[in-house]
């Protein structure tokens, strides 16, 4: 913890030092460590079936990772964004999924809610889960120097490693923020080598679905008693979905010729907390069952070439498609609803135009 303090400004210092240890932890670590080997086993006992049918059948697998941890608040009191994690993560246990949640470490520092925010991180341990590093400030590496890149990593896993140490667990993964690997080639690889040095393993995913588009306007529908128009944006989110995993998966197999194990990106939101049963049930409807992080990356198709640097933040999928000679997919996932888009947009500006 020491050594670490030093990348931490004072402010987070604080906070750090502030931590009350409480004795029932020790329960919970007893507790979560035969919670976690239990549902490993339940998830892997459940992950053998196949679709397609005959010879060439193909068992369909996937990782569920949940970004922007402990909550992506848009305007939701802390007691609101208490209620929709314990949702998520309700149903994430439910549906036996070993899910993995990657947290930015300056949503914790709200002056007075600072110890409910890390009690957010606490109920995922709790529940059998894992999380990773996001970043500190969810910083984009795009217009980001190299060396405050590298300080928001260190900055970004103070509560979560002192965390997990007492669940006899450390952060090993990193989800870069917005996905951007660095402008050039020269900087992802020095990014990539400091991560490694740290004992991080990226995490990349190969299936996302713009789920933050869609909560912006969902959330401010709720939050404007707008409930017959936050029914019709979660509808249309539902419904996106589908198309979004199909055009996923026919790129994997133009790219490798079968299936890959999936890696799907969601956030921690409100149109998640509300619609995961939904999206885990369309899921196992499609035939996939649900694997851990590292289990997925078990994946030969993870060790291709990334042959992506720059501005876009795009799927792994895409990534490897260019390091693997430049492959052209006949399918590409479609962006949301141009309706949704609209009010995306527009909610967006609203809110950067107040901002001093």
């Amino acid at each position: 913890m020491a050594a670490a303090l030093k990348h931490l400004d004072i402010t987070h210092m604080v906070v750090v030092m502030s931590m009350n240890y409480r004795l029932f932890f020790a329960l919970f670590l007893a507790l979560s460590l035969v919670a976690g080997v239990a549902q490993d086993a339940e998830s892997a006992a459940s992950c053998h079936g196949t679709v397609g049918g005959g010879a060439t059948s193909q068992q369909l697998r996937i990782a569920i990772t949940v970004d922007d941890l402990p909550f992506a608040d848009q305007g939701l009191s802390i007691d609101e964004q208490s209620k929709n994690a314990s949702q998520l993560l309700a149903t994430l246990q439910k549906h036996n999924v070993p899910a993995i949640g990657f947290v930015n470490e300056d949503k914790l520092l709200v002056p007075g809610e600072v110890d409910e925010r890390i009690g957010l991180l606490r109920a995922w341990l709790d529940a059998g889960m894992t999380l990773g590093n996001h970043g500190f400030g969810h910083l984009g590496l795009q217009k980001t120097a190299l060396a405050e890149a590298e300080s928001a990593v260190l900055k970004g896993e103070v509560v979560t490693r002192w965390l997990m140490e007492q669940y006899d667990m450390a952060p090993a993964y990193y989800r870069y923020p917005y996905n951007q690997t660095g402008p050039t080639k020269e900087v992802r690889d020095a990014f990539s080598t400091f991560l490694t040095r740290h004992g991080y393993t990226v995490a990349p995913f190969t299936i996302q679905n713009d789920d933050h588009v869609y909560d912006r306007v969902y959330s401010y529908d709720l939050q404007h008693g707008e409930a017959s128009e936050a029914r019709r944006v979660r509808k249309a989110y539902l419904s996106n979905l589908a198309v979004v995993l199909a055009a996923h998966e026919k790129m994997s197999e133009e790219l490798f010729g079968h299936h890959i194990t999936q890696i799907f990106d969601l956030h921690a939101n409100a149109i998640n907390a509300d619609s995961i049963d939904s999206i885990l049930d369309r899921l196992e409807d499609r035939g996939y069952c649900f694997v851990s992080l590292p289990e997925a990356l078990k994946d030969p198709a993870y060790r291709s070439p990334d042959g992506y640097a720059g501005p876009y933040g795009m799927t792994w999928l895409r990534r490897w498609a260019k390091g693997l000679g430049g492959v052209k997919f006949s399918v590409y996932p479609p962006d949301p609803q141009a309706w949704v888009t609209e009010r995306h947009e527009m909610l967006a500006s609203k809110m950067d135009a107040t901002k001093p």
